[in-house]
């Protein structure tokens, strides 16, 4: 089996500017993500609500969600990112999307880490994700596919 790269010019430079593009968001993502978790203060907040959001790209996947009230440096926020960065978290069943949720019913105090150069987005979990080093690698593949297909 053989695979083929884009053909044409357009082909070449659309593959080349989204491969591009993915390298970039995948980049800004994981520093975004490395920042909120190295530079995070910790204060106290209140779940005010939680749900499951579902997504049905290319299958169906579910991302948790906990909105919490918080307070840092005497201005009040409301966050709803159970994760830090820009990217978020999702799983393959519902059951598993809920069982990240234990412990965050409506009005429970919980820890909230807040990144100091961002306190708009504060954060539940010290989680890394692996997504923004996914995007890089598939913008890797294609830029390496538009590259061959130029070259050939």
């Amino acid at each position: 089996m053989q695979i083929s790269g884009p053909s044409g010019r357009l082909g070449i430079a659309l593959t080349l500017v989204l491969g591009l593009a993915s390298i970039g968001f995948g980049a800004y993502s994981y520093t975004t993500q490395s920042t909120a978790l190295d530079s995070a203060a910790t204060v106290e907040g209140t779940i005010t609500s939680t749900t499951i959001e579902t997504h049905s790209n290319d299958g169906v996947s579910y991302t948790p969600r906990a909105t919490f009230d918080y307070t840092y440096r005497g201005e009040n926020y409301t966050s709803s990112k159970v994760y830090p960065g820009p990217l978020a978290r999702d799983f393959d069943t519902e059951r598993a999307a809920r069982a990240e949720l234990a412990g965050y019913e409506p009005g429970t105090a919980v820890t909230v880490y807040v990144p100091t150069g961002s306190p708009e987005q504060g954060y539940l979990e010290r989680k890394r994700s692996n997504k923004p080093l996914i995007l890089i690698g598939v913008g890797v593949l294609f830029v390496l596919g538009a590259g061959r297909s130029a070259l050939t």
